[in-house]
């Protein structure tokens, strides 16, 4: 995701002659240069102008670019980048000279495809191998295409072709002429660089971060604006620059801070002339794009963190946020934890003379080198509401206006049914819901179980608290079982039986198995995966089980009852610590270690260990088929 969003390509800057200057143009296709039978530029390049456009086509041209100015800032469909046959365009009269041709001139067009302030703001056309510009040549006669890549260096011309290839030894190719695609885009840049008419270059679609804002919370800009000094830096003993505390928040634009004219001067660091603070704030992005480091040293009032602790903790295991986080907030903190790892804030670069150290902190860097972070990222899905409309106006209803009290639901002012469905909550929509509400009739460990088990974190949740009485069910069955265990206590301890492992019943075997399966995916799951609702689903599975066991007085049962309520708690911690609180009072965690555990909260015990040995089960069933029919299951045991 973050790759694309960077648009990291590699390509050639090509320098088409014009007049007494250069048309330059961005490619990652320099072997198709020869098939270039157009420029195409943005409405904003600077050749736009009345200045440099012929006398009888600057009218037409600045009307059409003023068009396609306003679409584009209106991110209007007709700005298209992927079908030139729907982009608007426009012929400039002005012709530029091929690089590497000295006698071929190229028409230039202004087109609406070219995304205005990126790059150079002009790509070359090339008809035979692109379908954008295909398109858009097709739509406006313009001539002269020839493909140039081909399959093979003799295979016949194609009318049309994108993918890479082998360049056609025809004229129009010359020296290049079979060459593979990757050979001749080399070739090409080196050609025109020789001439001066090209180089190869890296572009990144990636533009600047504006991070200043006309508001009065976040940190003020720490600039200052003088008349004869400049733009001067706050000195590093007046930071932090604190934001006056009697500022009038009038809603009418612009920042709040410019009107504390008390607050705005100030005396230049430089000349000590008079001089103005900068009234803009930073983004509060900025600020949260390293929080996390400053939360390893929050009282730290010297410096932002301390070098060693950041070192000894970073990088984050997990980030979590939503979709847009992913491409915004993470770019920004992966800018700011590079940028201050590569200058030894933190890091195995600050801790190269500590050796003590220094194995242990790139032993945490390997999951995030070079200065990476987060090890992880996880995306939340959205939660998605109940949402009524008015099957003939589309109109969004309110709450009030439908009745749900019959078998299904209808508008209360007009008796037809609404049209349903599950859309992300808006007030607009009015399908926001009030989680207080759910956990008021529910509880919060159901609700919150409820929520786990819908979905996975990363998977869109659609709100229904209709099942919520399915999570109040399970845990009133789990309080059931706990109390009827604690009137069978176990007879001995786990530690002694599990010496005795050979002599266990296939019951005791079978729990035993059970519950290591259900550790292992249970750990798995928050560990690895976050699915939590495949944890709480191998949780029902363990105590559905542990319903059926008949001998419940052996250590195994206690042992798997144990640890399913400390694998239930960081997902239901009330409940767990009262399942848990129940044990204790009926003495019924001595099965475990010798009741060496504590006993004043669940949360103190260690989490359950996998015994992998225990997963395979002592039997397997061979099942006998004559004609197609069962006829007999054999049970081989182990």
């Amino acid at each position: 995701m973050q790759s694309n969003w960077i648009g990291r390509s590699e390509g050639v800057e090509l320098k088409f002659g014009l007049n007494d200057g250069d048309v330059t143009v961005f490619t990652t296709r320099a072997d198709t240069v020869f098939g270039a039978s157009y420029i195409a530029i943005s409405c904003d390049h600077p050749l736009v102008c009345r200045e440099n456009l012929p006398k009888d086509r600057a009218d037409e041209v600045l009307r059409i670019a003023k068009k396609m100015s306003e679409i584009a800032a209106k991110g209007g469909a007709n700005v298209s980048v992927d079908q030139g046959s729907s982009a608007l365009g426009v012929f400039t009269g002005l012709y530029a000279t091929h690089p590497l041709e000295a006698t071929r001139k190229v028409p230039i067009w202004v087109a609406s495809y070219v995304i205005p302030g990126y790059g150079t703001g002009a790509v070359m056309g090339v008809p035979a191998h692109d379908a954008r510009d295909r398109g858009f040549s097709t739509k406006y006669g313009i001539e002269g295409s020839e493909t140039v890549v081909g399959e093979s260096a003799d295979s016949p011309s194609a009318e049309f072709r994108a993918e890479p290839g082998i360049l056609l030894k025809t004229p129009t190719n010359g020296q290049f002429g079979g060459l593979s695609s990757a050979e001749a885009i080399s070739a090409i840049a080196d050609a025109a660089h020789a001439i001066g008419k090209g180089k190869k270059v890296v572009k990144y679609r990636l533009r600047d971060w504006l991070l200043s804002r006309q508001r009065y919370w976040g940190a003020p800009v720490p600039v200052i604006h003088c008349q004869s000094c400049g733009v001067v830096p706050v000195p590093e003993k007046d930071l932090p620059v604190r934001l006056p505390e009697n500022v009038e928040l009038s809603g009418r634009g612009g920042s709040p801070l410019a009107s504390d004219e008390k607050w705005v001067q100030c005396k230049c660091p430089k000349c000590s002339g008079p001089a103005r603070r900068d009234t803009d704030t930073l983004d509060t992005f900025v600020d949260s794009s390293w929080y996390f480091l400053r939360y390893l040293d929050a009282q730290n009032a010297n410096k932002p963190f301390d070098a060693a602790l950041a070192s000894a903790a970073m990088p984050v295991d997990v980030y979590v946020g939503g979709v847009e986080h992913a491409i915004l907030h993470l770019l920004y903190s992966r800018f700011i934890s590079k940028f201050l790892w590569r200058t030894g804030a933190y890091g195995s670069r600050n801790a190269i003379d500590n050796k003590s150290i220094l194995e242990a902190v790139k032993l945490r860097e390997h999951g995030a080198p070079y200065g990476e972070p987060f090890k992880r990222l996880l995306t939340q899905g959205m939660v998605h509401g109940l949402t009524y409309k008015d099957p003939k106006s589309g109109r969004f209803l309110r709450p009030e206006e439908v009745d749900l009290t019959g078998t299904y639901p209808v508008i209360r002012a007009t008796g037809e049914q609404p049209t349903k469905s599950y859309e992300k909550m808006s007030k607009s929509k009015y399908n926001g819901v009030d989680p207080t509400t759910a956990v008021a009739s529910y509880g919060a460990d159901a609700t919150r179980l409820h929520m786990l088990y819908l979905a996975p974190p990363q998977d869109v949740l659609e709100w229904d608290t209709q099942s919520i009485v399915g999570m109040q069910r399970w845990i009133n069955r789990l309080g059931r079982l706990v109390d009827t265990a604690c009137e069978t206590p176990p007879i001995g301890s786990f530690d002694d039986a599990v010496c005795k492992r050979a002599q266990w019943s296939r019951e005791a075997s079978e729990t035993y198995r059970q519950t290591n399966i259900a550790i292992q995916r249970v750990t798995e799951a928050l560990n690895s995966s976050f699915a939590f609702n495949s944890a709480i689903a191998a949780l029902i599975e363990l105590s559905n089980y542990l319903v059926t066991v008949s001998d419940r007085s052996h250590p195994t049962y206690a042992y798997a009852l144990l640890a399913h309520i400390r694998m239930l708690s960081p997902m239901a911690p009330s409940v767990g610590e009262e399942l848990w609180e129940t044990t204790v009072k009926n003495n019924y965690t001595s099965a475990f270690s010798n009741g060496s555990v504590p006993t004043d909260t669940v949360f103190k015990t260690e989490w359950p260990s996998l015994d992998e040995s225990a997963l395979k089960p002592r039997t397997t069933t061979i099942v006998v088929q004559i004609n197609g029919k069962v006829r007999y299951k054999l049970e081989d045991m182990d």
